[in-house]
């Protein structure tokens, strides 16, 4: 007996899955198409038949991973405002640090922005990232600029996986930044 054959928004979404993996891994350029296809069990051509181009494939995901993050902040801000709404979004990061795959694919878009069309993916994504924390704190730039200042430190932290470290430097690096910094 055969099994029923996947839907192509099935199968996006399959290869949108182990394509945000091997890209999170080993960015835009490290990866090939060949790879992922190997691991969806479909040919290159179907990717590209779905995605257009690899460009195209790490944008979608790379910009999901943005999406992310800003959806985690609008979640945990709620209804409240101002400088809790902050420590909401804040104590929301701490989690979402935990999808290593999420982490590492933002990391590999900004590494992509040489790339023309990816850098313009990204800034829109990030623009929403920020505009959504501006918005949801109502705080002015530098107050909103060192709270992602500081959101982008813990990334770089967590792909070092600093927690793993016991030496000054890594123990110094987790201290918290008090939630005043942001009033």
């Amino acid at each position: 007996m055969t099994s029923p054959r996947s839907s192509a928004a099935e199968r996006r979404d399959q290869v949108r899955e182990l394509a945000a993996r091997e890209f999170a891994e080993r960015g835009l350029h490290g990866t090939s198409v060949e790879a992922i296809a190997r691991l969806a069990g479909i040919s290159q051509a179907y990717i590209f038949r779905l995605f257009g181009t690899k460009v195209a494939l790490f944008c979608e995901v790379a910009v999901a991973a943005f999406d992310r993050t800003t959806d985690g902040m609008v979640a945990a801000a709620g209804q409240t405002r101002g400088p809790e709404a902050l420590m909401m979004m804040g104590e929301e990061y701490k989690l979402l640090l935990r999808d290593r795959t999420t982490l590492l694919l933002q990391q590999q878009a900004f590494a992509a922005c040489a790339d023309p069309i990816v850098r313009e993916q990204v800034r829109d994504a990030f623009a929403r990232l920020w505009t959504t924390v501006a918005e949801l704190s109502g705080l002015e730039p530098l107050r909103v600029k060192t709270f992602i200042a500081y959101g982008m430190l813990l990334n770089d932290l967590a792909a070092l996986d600093v927690d793993a470290v016991d030496a000054p430097w890594a123990r110094e690096s987790r201290t918290a930044i008090p939630i005043d910094i942001y009033r």
